[in-house]
């Protein structure tokens, strides 16, 4: 419960600086849904899906570092494209800084994996840094990409976790309770190993971002 006011927190700080979802973009028959002030209640529910989300799939060596790189990658190409560079330069720090963790993580190229956790703190930090970024970028006149675009960019890490929270509902289990349903262990139960379940994964998610 303390982790959801902290969430809850750190959105409500970003909306004081005047950074909030004010516009989902074009989706009602090419119209504009304005959300007004619905749009902080929005913004609420973003990260804090966003944060629960990324913190949900760090369950195998490399997989959350990895799937935030698709996501920063992603988001800098579009912020170089549209001339933005400081965010583009932003994106590529957070990427870099990203990847000795997964090569650590994963053992390259020393051959011998390294215990390094990135823990809630590293989802949290990551899943706030993604949303603030995505908010950046599909707001105001000088939008990078719409709304609807951006979630491509976390395709993979948001439909986990709407999968395993509706699922564990049905069950009759509180929505945050653990398990071992989550994609990457359905994956290693159908016969992948560790390394081909990251692949995998990623590789999906670097699709949805091509999209």
């Amino acid at each position: 419960m303390p982790r959801i006011f902290l969430q809850a927190l750190v959105a409500s700080i970003m909306m004081y600086s005047g950074l909030h979802l004010a516009s989902l973009g074009n989706i009602l028959f090419g119209y504009e849904l304005v959300l007004g002030w619905a749009g902080y209640a929005v913004t609420l529910l973003a990260v804090w899906c966003a944060i629960n989300a990324f913190n949900m799939v760090d369950g195998i060596d490399g997989l959350l570092g990895a799937l935030s790189c698709v996501t920063f990658g992603a988001l800098a190409v579009m912020f170089y494209l549209d001339g933005e560079h400081e965010l583009e330069q932003w994106s590529l720090c957070l990427l870099a800084a990203s990847i000795p963790y997964i090569l650590l993580n994963l053992g390259i190229p020393w051959g011998q994996k390294f215990k390094v956790f990135m823990g809630d703190a590293g989802s949290t930090l990551i899943g706030f840094t993604v949303i603030w970024l995505l908010i950046v970028a599909t707001q105001g006149h000088d939008a990078v990409i719409r709304p609807v675009t951006a979630l491509w960019f976390i395709a993979v890490p948001l439909m986990d976790m709407v999968t395993i929270m509706t699922r564990r509902i049905r069950r009759g289990d509180s929505p945050f309770k653990p398990d071992r349903e989550h994609l990457h262990h359905i994956l290693l139960r159908a016969g992948l190993g560790p390394r081909q379940t990251l692949l995998a994964i990623v590789g999906v998610a670097f699709i949805f971002a091509l999209v």
